[in-house]
């Protein structure tokens, strides 16, 4: 066997998150050194290293169940309004705890027309690249043999590291590292409700950046930090009402983990 396929077979989520770490830091780097829209385009990236490790590590059964989480549909109403309302009503909760503790909004509320560009242009190019990875690829692997909420720990943490350029370019304050971190725990337990739908996770990634676009401008300086934090803080108190009300395993039932187990364990295993 070659040596690079054996170390693919061998260390998958390692090469996975290696290919999403280069593409983060590369391309962000790339985008500021030669300023172009479409260097966003990069994060399609992250969906093809999940496409070309799984086909390594697991074959074409395994490809085939990779892509099959972006188009899995069916699921109960209830789930797409969390995802596509869930952070609007994060935000607005931040955006009312800055107005208490008395920030002044700039009353610059965005048209509904560019919300909806916001949405459409993330779920097709930042939400597609980020979640059939992230959520597609490496969350099931860490839900094998881990409860969810330690598994939602973990691609927390990587997800959040993932967005440290932001950071470090100054685009992003450091509290912002919390949100993603907090937002895996959301994920996961929508995740568990609809049959592991990378196709609502993508809506759910959207609706965020949507979300972050309508808020983003209502604040300047320190009150836009301000807001930044009570957003961190309402993430949080999201993930520990999970846990409380949802259980470690964020909602997943013993048998349904025992029936992924039986059907997908050549996509998961490694």
């Amino acid at each position: 066997m070659n040596p690079i396929t054996s170390f693919i077979k061998r260390y998958p989520q390692g090469v996975f998150w290696g290919i999403a770490y280069v593409i983060s830091g590369g391309g962000y780097i790339l985008g500021r050194l030669y300023p172009n829209d479409l260097w966003i385009l990069v994060l399609w990236g992250i969906f093809l290293g999940g496409a070309l490790v799984t086909r390594i590590a697991n074959g074409k059964t395994g490809l085939k169940t990779y892509l099959s989480r972006l188009v899995r549909f069916r699921a109960g109403i209830q789930w797409y309004a969390i995802a596509l309302l869930t952070p609007f009503i994060l935000g607005f909760v931040a955006f009312g705890l800055n107005l208490l503790t008395g920030a002044k909004a700039l009353g610059n509320f965005p048209a509904f027309g560019s919300l909806a560009e916001v949405f459409v242009f993330s779920f097709l190019t930042i939400a597609l690249g980020e979640e059939s990875g992230i959520r597609g690829f490496s969350l099931p692997r860490f839900l094998v043999g881990r409860s969810a909420f330690a598994a939602s720990l973990i691609v927390g943490v990587l997800h959040a590291i993932w967005h440290l350029p932001l950071v470090i370019g100054g685009e992003e304050s450091l509290v912002f590292l919390v949100n993603p971190f907090c937002a895996a725990f959301l994920f996961t337990w929508i995740f568990n409700h609809t049959n592991g739908s990378v196709f609502i996770a993508m809506l759910l990634h959207a609706s965020s950046d949507a979300a972050g676009g309508f808020f983003g401008e209502m604040f300047s300086g320190s009150e836009a930090l301000m807001n930044d934090i009570w957003l961190g803080v309402a993430f949080i108190v999201i993930a520990i009402l999970l846990r409380v009300f949802a259980g470690r395993e964020l909602g997943r039932k013993p048998e349904a983990d025992v029936a992924t187990l039986a059907t997908e364990q050549p996509v998961l295993a490694g």
